[in-house]
């Protein structure tokens, strides 16, 4: 058990040069992952918890612990990099993508005959961006007989995933959303000092939350999406690995289907496979007919 002196002695603990350099090596390797010299200080105070929570006293004992086997097994190797990605989001999050998702992308869509939609969200944190696209697709569909769609979403943290797994938010989280849209998709916990809602089970049924890091290998067919939403997250990785993803999500893209990236982010210059059509809107080329 953990005495008070411990715990005085972890929070006074600093992390090192040469054990920042064994974390920036598995991040850029492992993850894609860049972390400059400066976030050496963030990633001090995001581990301290970790120390605590491990009981290990020292940043030296725990850097060697967590790339141990024992480290990797116990899940702290996981802890580590879910303490140090960064999972800010929000329902309709820059919400000219989902305004261009349901006002142009939908109806082409349909309009060219096609009724079974899927999409991706790549890096969907704790959940909001697909359950956005749920909401968004499922009105469609109400109006679209015939429409049908289905959602995956990724994040390489697991922590996330399985809180997006549990769709359960703050009531503050959706404070901004539309009545008629709160009525239609959340219900409120049944303890009213929660002040949480759940998304309803029409949309949890749609979405399915994996744990996948985008340097890996994806579990999906080339040329198999319509959409795939990777916003706000490429801007992590280093060049190179920027590169090979999005040049991988671009291979899953279906030809005239669509990725979407952060509104501040632009990839054009990685692939010749796409062209851009609105702002942080890429269109993949259709060699068949040069569309």
């Amino acid at each position: 058990m953990m005495g008070y002196n411990d715990a005085l002695n972890i929070y006074n603990q600093k992390l090192e040069e040469k054990e920042f350099a064994r974390i920036q090596d598995f991040m850029l390797n492992k993850l894609g992952v860049k972390l400059s010299p400066i976030k050496i200080v963030m990633v001090n105070s995001r581990l301290i918890k970790r120390l605590k929570a491990s009981e290990i006293y020292n940043f030296p004992d725990y850097i060697n612990y967590v790339f141990s086997f024992e480290g990797k097994r116990s899940g702290e190797l996981q802890c580590m990099i879910d303490e140090l990605t960064t999972h800010k989001t929000e329902f309709y999050r820059e919400s000219e993508h989902f305004d261009f998702l349901k006002n142009i992308v939908l109806p082409e869509f349909f309009k060219n005959g096609k009724r079974n939609f899927s999409i991706w969200s790549a890096g969907s944190s704790t959940g909001e961006e697909a359950f956005t696209m749920g909401m968004i697709l499922n009105d469609f569909k109400i109006f679209n007989a015939g429409f049908d769609f289905s959602i995956l979403a990724s994040d390489v943290s697991n922590a996330v995933v399985v809180k997006a797994t549990e769709a359960t938010y703050l009531e503050k989280n959706i404070a901004t959303l539309a009545p008629n849209i709160v009525r239609r998709y959340f219900v409120s916990s049944k303890d009213v000092k929660d002040n949480t809602v759940q998304v309803v089970k029409l949309l949890k049924d749609k979405v399915k939350f994996s744990v996948l890091n985008l340097v890996d290998n994806y579990p999906y067919p080339n040329n198999s999406l319509d959409v795939i939403f990777c916003r706000n997250t490429l801007i992590y990785f280093e060049d190179k690995a920027k590169r090979e993803v999005v040049n991988k999500l671009i291979s899953k893209i279906k030809p005239g289907g669509y990725l979407f990236v952060g509104l501040s982010e632009t990839v054009s210059q990685y692939s010749s496979e796409i062209k851009q059509v609105s702002p942080s809107v890429y269109k993949k080329i259709d060699r068949s007919n040069g569309l």
